[in-house]
């Protein structure tokens, strides 16, 4: 029976290494120390020369789950290009694995879900589009969106806050100090920050 040129072959804990017709013996512990480190089947095919198949088997017979590698690797939002160079294969090949594991097509940001409370309350404790979505950690525009959204579905949203209140306060203190009459409401104020945040935009 023909032996593959190169290929790997178990025998108890050794694996045996076989390349232009030669084998050699390796604990089956190093197999598995170099793919723990490197993560990377092109790595780890530069001393366990195999195919792609048969050195995913042999990782799995010694209880390495490859598939849940790409699972951790499509988490950290590696692109099926970067993935395919790392382990050396094609990016359809990781393009299809990416599907049969449950990830999607075109891996990017994953999309972050506000409640309505969560909305609101933010821009109660802002005062303004900017300063809330500082506080969520998104684009100002992405907050305005959804902010408006949930106007849009009947929702309120009590306008004043303590806050922005305090400022104004002071803001009006420091004009009638300078003997300004005309003054910024609230309601105002709030109109004017996110109107000079939507300039430029």
């Amino acid at each position: 029976m023909a032996v593959a040129k190169n290929c790997l072959a178990v025998a108890g804990e050794t694996v045996f290494i076989f390349a232009n017709g030669e084998g050699e013996g390796v604990h089956h512990s190093e197999l598995l120390d170099l793919m723990t480190s490197t993560r990377s089947l092109a790595e780890v095919r530069k001393r366990f020369t195999a195919s792609r198949s048969n050195l995913i088997n042999t990782l799995d017979h010694f209880g390495y789950d490859f598939n849940n590698l790409l699972k951790e690797q499509f988490q950290e939002g590696l692109r099926d290009a970067a993935l395919a160079k790392l382990h050396g294969v094609d990016a359809k090949w990781i393009a299809e694995k990416r599907r049969s594991l449950g990830f999607a097509s075109k891996p990017g940001r994953a999309r972050i879900k506000f409640s309505t409370d969560k909305i609101m309350r933010a821009y109660e404790a802002a005062g303004s589009y900017v300063g809330a979505a500082a506080l969520l950690g998104i684009n100002r525009k992405t907050f305005k969106k959804l902010y408006l959204c949930a106007l849009e579905n009947g929702d309120q949203i009590e306008h004043r806050s303590s806050a922005l209140a305090e400022r104004v306060a002071a803001l009006q203190e420091k004009a009638m100090a300078l003997g300004l009459t005309a003054t910024l409401t609230e309601a105002e104020l709030k109109a004017f920050m996110d109107d000079q945040w939507d300039e430029g935009d």
